[in-house]
């Protein structure tokens, strides 16, 4: 009796410790300078659109059996780049213009943050997302490429309506020259 019940209890043991094995969350750093945030912006008078990038300053993502949990993220909005206007003082009369107060307020607010709150098997991730010091629930679809013990690789797009953190620039009901909506599109590389 006693050697059944000890060979029961080795076996639940390793039963449990297996569970709890592959179950178990796993916590990356983000490699900031592996990963990328590429912006656009859509102009509805002119037909055209602007597009660059913005850099991550840090970040930490938590994954449970290949799926995002959890993870905060803060964007430099200092870093705020543009690629698809080719002058050099045109490029620099957009980025300041992006930085000011019309748009995303920089000097006031130097970051943006996205906090995830949680994300389903489908890749559906649920977040707060932080601009102009203004918090709102934002939903995205989210794409985990590689995830491995040490290394996590991830994909996401992000619209982003800019009224919502009262970015107003070129925008009015009856007569918006920009599109309400932006678009982030991120990769995120993240080690252990």
């Amino acid at each position: 009796m006693k050697k059944q019940f000890g060979i029961f209890g080795l076996a639940t043991m390793l039963i449990v410790g297996l569970l709890s094995f592959r179950t178990a969350e796993t916590s990356f750093n983000v490699d900031t300078s592996a990963s990328q945030l590429k912006w656009t912006g859509y102009h509805l008078a002119k037909s055209y659109e602007h597009w660059g990038y913005v850099k991550l300053k840090s970040g930490k993502v938590n994954v449970e059996n290949g799926k995002i949990t959890s993870g905060e993220f803060v964007i430099d909005m200092n870093s705020i780049s543009n690629v698809d206007v080719e002058k050099e003082k045109d490029n620099e009369k957009l980025v300041g213009h992006l930085k000011s107060d019309d748009f995303f307020a920089v000097q006031s607010h130097p970051e943006a943050r996205l906090v995830i709150k949680k994300s389903d098997a489908s890749g559906k991730t649920t977040g707060d997302l932080t601009i102009r010091g203004i918090t709102k629930e934002i939903e995205f679809q989210t794409t985990v490429e590689e995830a491995s013990d040490s290394k996590l690789v991830a994909i996401a797009d992000i619209k982003v309506d800019r009224t919502d953190y009262k970015v107003m620039y070129g925008w009015k009901l009856e007569n918006a020259i920009l599109s309400n909506e932006f678009r982030m599109e991120v990769k995120i590389v993240a080690n252990k």
